[in-house]
């Protein structure tokens, strides 16, 4: 049977020279910065897709396909000797690739409904879904400090709101859902790491990811043919695999080298630069994926996400002490 640990670090602990552990920081800062870039141009990827082929079930068959063959390429060299003797690990890698599809379907979805930067700056809201998920489900305490927090976030969710036009209802229940899956997804994601090598080594996490992406590879197979073929579709759904699963492979070596905790503040910049890369699409000429906004919505929109960013990172450090 094995224990999800609730350690904030991937990386095991030792005697390190200070030279080194800049270089590791550093690095990790790094990689960190890179996943963020990644997936928000993932999030402009999808965003492009869903607007243009209209379909977001194709681009999840499609991405999925193409995810999975990397998974199956990345396997070999990252699984530990041994894996396929046991199978503890799983339902809780079964788990997270079905609540990953929830989350990404549904946040599909939720961007047929408002431009990229708003969607990904407003996925700062899976705090306040992840802290009621531990609070209800899991019977976990939480702070004051982390009350304060998860009430900031929301107040940065509601100026967002009013940054570029109402959120329509369908559009606030899809991010909702978005947000419930992810947030099951690191859940399960989390312990199945635990369940294939008991401790949370960098080998182990991309283990866990390559296995999930693999069966949901798999899974998504067959639906290649009973949709309609459409080659300019797969080039389309390319980009977004491609930024969403190196995304995945340099957020773990953030993670690593960092620190979940560290780790995840440095991924929730994505916000920030979906709010930059909107603006420079925008002025290039490409309305269909980012609107042209005035200076008082940018103002409002970047306020909004760095009010997300600073809630992520109080709770998160909350939860150290």
């Amino acid at each position: 049977m094995c224990h999800l640990d609730t350690g904030s670090t991937f990386q095991r602990k030792g005697m390190e020279s200070p030279k080194r552990k800049y270089r590791k920081m550093i690095t990790g800062i790094l990689y960190g910065l890179a996943a963020a870039f990644l997936q928000s141009c993932s999030y402009i990827f999808s965003r492009n897709f869903v607007v243009k082929h209209a379909d977001p079930i194709h681009l999840m068959i499609y991405s999925q396909v193409i995810m999975g063959t990397f998974a199956a390429a990345l396997l070999p060299f990252v699984a530990p000797p041994g894996l396929f003797s046991h199978h503890e690990y799983a339902v809780p890698v079964i788990l997270c690739a079905v609540f990953y599809i929830v989350g990404q379907a549904s946040f599909f979805m939720t961007l047929r409904e408002l431009e990229a930067s708003r969607a990904s700056s407003l996925l700062g809201i899976k705090l306040v879904v992840l802290a009621l998920i531990n609070l209800l489900i899991f019977g976990a305490a939480i702070s004051a400090i982390q009350w304060g927090a998860v009430i900031l976030c929301m107040f940065a969710a509601v100026m967002m709101n009013f940054s570029g036009g109402n959120l329509r209802w369908k559009g606030i229940l899809w991010l909702l859902l978005t947000c419930v899956g992810y947030s099951f997804s690191d859940i399960y994601g989390k312990q199945a790491v635990f369940c294939i090598a008991g401790d949370a080594s960098l080998a182990s996490a991309m283990t866990s990811t390559a296995l999930s992406y693999l069966l949901l590879g798999v899974v998504a197979l067959p639906g290649v043919f009973f949709i309609r073929k459409s080659y300019p579709a797969f080039l389309a759904a390319l980009p977004f695999a491609v930024c969403w699963f190196g995304a995945m492979l340099v957020l773990f070596g953030s993670f690593a080298l960092l620190g979940v905790v560290f780790g995840n503040i440095i991924q929730s910049l994505r916000g920030l630069m979906s709010i930059g890369l909107g603006v420079l699409l925008a002025h290039g000429g490409f309305s269909h994926i980012e609107a042209k906004t005035g200076p008082a919505v940018f103002r409002r929109r970047l306020i909004s996400a760095i009010l997300m960013i600073a809630a992520i990172a109080i709770y998160s450090i909350s939860k150290l002490r």
